[in-house]
């Protein structure tokens, strides 16, 4: 876990769902400490996916058999 980074960069309480998907990306960029949240992923653009490092995959959208 990146305390420094965590520790200058606190989320603000009220966000909008683009200041959130901000802050997670530059999440993952700066720290290992848990994945982007897959709840998130509908929002992201796929310019914005290519940038992180290992992209997320949504999970349940395959049929399994």
């Amino acid at each position: 876990m990146n305390r420094e980074w965590h520790k200058e960069h606190k989320m603000p309480r009220t966000v909008t769902a683009k200041e959130r998907v901000k802050w997670h990306l530059e999440h993952v960029r700066n720290c290992s400490c848990r994945p982007f949240p897959q709840g998130l992923l509908p929002r992201l653009s796929e310019k914005q996916r290519s940038k992180m490092s290992h992209p997320p995959q949504r999970q349940g959208s395959g049929n399994s058999e």
